[in-house]
C-alpha cells in the first residue's frame, strides 16, 4: 500500500487551498493520502510540528511519498533528515525554501531551528519542485535555489502566486498529474 502525506504551511490547515482535492484525486484502493494537521499554524513551532509528524508517520519506506507546501517543505526536509529517512518513494515540494526569508522574522526563527542540510536530499530519486513566477510570499529565487541545492527538477507556473485558495488554487491539476506520474514511474 502506498502512502502519501501532505504537509500544509504557515497560516493554513488541511482544509485550505488544493489539499482536499489532491486527496480526492489520488486516494484509491492502493494509495492512502493523509493530510497532516499542524497545530497553531499562525504561530508555528518546530518541536510541536515535528511531534505531529512523529505521531502521524509511523513508517517511511519506498512506498511513502510526500507533498509539502511553503513552510511544510522545510518541515518535511527537517523530519526526513532527523530520522535519516533516505529511502522514500518521492516528494513534490511547492513554494519551498531552505534559506531565510528577509521579510518574515517569525518564519526565520522557525527556519533557523529546522537545521536542514540540503545535500542530504541530492540522492533522493523522485523529487520535483513547483514555484510560481509571481509568488509574493516566498521569492521565486529562493525556491529555485532549493531545487538546485537538492538537484531537483522544477516547474515554474506563470502567475500561480503562492498556490493559495484565494488565488484560485482550490485545485492543482498540474501537481495531481505530476504526482500520478511519479507514482507510476
Amino acid at each position: 500500500m502506498r502512502q502519501i502525506f501532505v504537509l500544509h504551511g504557515y497560516s493554513a490547515s488541511i482544509d485550505d487551498h488544493w489539499f482536499q482535492d489532491l486527496k480526492h484525486q489520488i486516494e484509491d484502493e492502493h494509495t492512502t493520502v493523509t493530510l497532516i494537521p499542524f497545530p497553531d499554524s499562525e504561530h508555528p513551532d518546530v518541536d510541536a510540528w515535528q511531534k505531529v509528524l512523529d505521531q502521524q508517520i509511523p513508517k517511511v519506506d519506498e512506498d511513502t511519498y510526500f507533498v509539502a507546501h511553503s513552510l511544510g517543505v522545510i518541515t518535511l526536509l527537517h523530519f526526513l533528515q532527523k530520522h535519516d529517512y533516505q529511502n522514500i518513494g518521492g516528494m513534490i515540494l511547492v513554494s519551498g525554501f531552505s534559506g531565510l526569508i528577509s521579510d518574515s522574522s517569525v518564519l526565520n526563527i522557525y527556519i533557523t531551528k529546522s537545521k536542514v542540510d540540503t545535500d542530504y536530499f541530492k540522492d533522493t530519486k523522485k523529487k520535483l519542485v513547483y514555484l510560481s513566477d509571481n509568488d509574493d510570499l516566498v521569492p521565486p529565487k529562493l525556491t529555485i535555489e532549493l531545487a538546485k541545492e537538492i538537484d531537483a527538477p522544477y516547474i515554474t507556473v506563470p502567475n500561480g502566486g503562492h498556490f493559495l485558495g484565494r488565488e484560485g488554487y482550490t485545485k492543482f491539476p498540474q501537481l495531481v498529474d505530476s504526482l500520478k506520474q511519479m507514482l507510476n514511474d
